[in-house]
C-alpha cells in the first residue's frame, strides 16, 4: 500500500478535501484550449503523490507508466475490481461529448450513468473533463455522485467549486494561479475515445502488417494518428488495398456475367 505524504501547501490540502471522500466524481469544465486535460493528468500525479489513490488509468493517451489506457467499458470494469483493495482514479476525457444531454437515453448514456455505483463500490474516484455542464447529462450532475467541479478559465488559473462541504479555506470555492503544468506527456489533439465494447482483436491469420493497420482502422475505428502514420503513409497502404479488392470484384462480375 502506498505511504500518504504530509500536506504542506493548499494546494495538495484542496486535492486531498475534494477527492477523499466517498463515491467521489468531480467535473474539470472550460472552453476549448483552457488546459483542462493537462490539470486532470497533474491532478493524478498530486494524488498518487499522496497516496490518495494507488493507480490511474484514462481514455487519454500517455507515455510512460503511470497511468493504464482504458478506452472501453469491459476494460475499465475489469480493472476497477481487479484490486479491489486499492484507490482508483478513472480520468473521462471528452465526456461532455460521449454524455451529451441530448442523448440522455442512449445506450452509452445510460451505460455511464449506471458504472457510477460500481465506481462508488470499487473505491474509486472519477473525473470527468468537459466544455460546459449545460450540455452534460444531468442525472451525472446529481449531488450523490458528482462532488464538485473545477473551473479553467484558461490554462494558468483553476477555481475549485465544494458542493457538498467546505475546502481547507472555511469555503467552498478555492483558486489557484498560476498552476503548473503536469510532468505527464501526452498529446494534446489526440483524440479520447470510449466505446461501450473491446476491440476487436486482429485474427491470429492476419500476418501482414499493412493489413493489420487496415483492420485497426476499419474495424476497431482507430484515428490515423493512434495508428503512428502519416495521411500520405496511410494512403499508400489504403489505396493498393482498394485497387486490389475493387479489381477483384469487378473481375469477378466478368466471369459471373460470361
Amino acid at each position: 500500500m502506498q505511504q500518504q505524504q504530509v500536506i504542506d501547501n493548499d494546494f495538495d490540502m484542496c486535492v486531498k478535501a475534494f477527492f477523499d471522500q466517498p463515491a467521489t466524481m468531480i467535473l474539470i469544465v472550460g472552453d476549448w484550449k483552457t488546459g483542462k486535460t493537462d490539470f486532470s493528468l497533474l491532478l493524478a500525479e498530486r494524488m498518487l503523490k499522496l497516496g490518495i489513490v494507488s493507480k490511474v488509468a484514462s481514455n487519454i493517451e500517455t507515455k510512460g507508466n503511470s497511468i493504464t489506457f482504458i478506452s472501453d467499458l469491459p476494460t475499465l470494469r475489469e480493472w476497477l475490481y481487479g484490486d479491489n483493495i486499492l484507490r482508483k482514479l478513472y480520468i473521462f476525457d471528452e465526456a461532455g461529448l460521449h454524455v451529451h444531454r441530448r442523448r440522455s437515453m442512449s445506450a452509452k448514456n445510460i451505460a455511464v450513468v449506471t458504472l457510477m455505483p460500481e465506481i462508488s463500490k470499487a473505491r474509486a474516484r472519477l473525473i470527468m473533463i468537459l466544455h460546459n455542464l449545460e450540455g452534460f447529462d444531468k442525472e451525472l450532475t446529481s449531488t450523490v455522485w458528482c462532488k464538485g467541479l473545477i473551473e479553467k478559465d484558461n490554462k494558468y488559473h483553476a477555481r475549485f467549486i465544494s458542493f457538498t462541504k467546505p475546502l481547507p479555506n472555511g469555503e467552498f470555492s478555492m483558486e489557484f494561479y498560476p498552476v503548473p503544468k503536469t510532468n505527464i506527456p501526452f498529446d494534446p489533439y489526440a483524440l479520447a475515445p470510449f466505446k461501450l465494447t473491446r476491440p476487436t482483436q486482429i485474427p491470429s491469420t492476419l500476418k501482414d502488417k499493412e493489413r493489420q493497420i487496415l483492420w485497426e482502422w476499419a474495424v476497431n475505428n482507430k484515428p490515423i494518428h493512434q495508428l503512428g502514420l502519416h495521411p500520405q503513409q496511410f494512403n499508400r497502404i489504403v489505396r493498393p488495398f482498394v485497387k486490389k479488392v475493387l479489381q477483384a470484384e469487378t473481375k469477378s462480375d466478368v466471369t459471373i456475367q460470361r
